[in-house]
């Protein structure tokens, strides 16, 4: 059976997202007490035991200048002893039934692991999201330009500037205030993000310390180039080591890799302009 979850659920649900992520009490203690909603949430149960759950988060489809309703599909997950039995196809089933039903455009998610790709493929979802990623080290950066200023940037200021930067590629995820003060603060203090100024532009970055060095997981560029951007940046945190996350075919001699997912719901709409994108997903 597969019904929305209850606050009863809520331990198992604990449980089971350590469990399948690997994640400490205090990341899942975080999502489960600030993201989380039950109306968002499906669960599957075998009888009275819980064996899964998957998550609908709200978003935005921005496709030629108009905007859809659109989910996406996070937190797909299965107690190990319930895996290879359907529990997760089904958990999509009903997600997609419930998408339809509530006028939804499209349903969207990233893997978290190459394979998963053929996994969601198979079930109806096409890869039309690719970002470049990159690693920069100090040596190949260069000063940062003259009269750079780097300040922490709060959640509506950065909500701005990603939509001002990314709101013309052919499709853009967009997500809303919540979900982009969920990402900052989710952080713990280990990242965050910060506003790049400097006469010629400005840059929006959200920031992630991993492995010795920094992820900048998105820059927003607004008349300003990368390499200015990340010298400024560098300038600031001083990293050892950078990866940088852009979207596909805007750094070059970087790697392009397949990033989202997605699936209609609707007639797909016409999709005109840069590249499809998405970013600030757990993956």
């Amino acid at each position: 059976m597969i019904r929305f979850s209850r606050d009863s659920d809520l331990p198992v649900l604990h449980a089971l997202w350590q469990e399948a992520f690997e994640a400490d009490a205090r990341e899942a203690e975080y999502y489960f007490g600030h993201r989380l909603k039950r109306e968002y949430t499906l669960v599957a149960l075998d009888g009275e035991v819980l064996t899964g759950m998957l998550s609908m988060l709200p978003i935005s489809l921005v496709a030629s200048k108009k905007e859809y309703p659109a989910r996406y599909v996070f937190a797909v997950a299965t107690f190990r002893k319930f895996r290879g039995q359907g529990v997760s196809s089904q958990l999509l089933e009903a997600a997609h039934r419930h998408m339809s039903a509530s006028g939804e455009a499209a349903s969207v998610l990233v893997p978290a692991l190459p394979p998963l790709f053929g996994f969601y493929g198979k079930r109806g979802y096409e890869t039309r999201f690719f970002i470049d990623s990159m690693e920069v080290f100090p040596r190949d950066i260069s000063l940062p330009p003259p009269g750079a200023q780097v300040t922490p940037c709060g959640a509506e200021e950065y909500l701005r500037l990603r939509d001002k930067a990314f709101g013309n590629s052919g499709l853009y995820v967009r997500w809303d205030i919540d979900a982009i003060r969920f990402s900052i603060s989710s952080l713990f203090g280990l990242g965050g993000a910060l506003r790049i100024a400097t006469p010629q532009g400005e840059a929006a970055c959200l920031y992630e310390l991993r492995d010795g060095g920094v992820r900048v997981t998105e820059l927003a560029l607004l008349g300003l180039g990368w390499q200015d951007a990340m010298a400024a940046i560098n300038g600031h945190l001083s990293a050892p080591a950078y990866t940088l996350r852009m979207p596909a075919s805007t750094l070059p001699g970087a790697r392009t890799q397949p990033f989202g997912m997605i699936r209609w719901l609707i007639q797909p709409p016409e999709i005109k302009g840069g590249a499809p994108y998405i970013s600030i997903a757990k993956d």
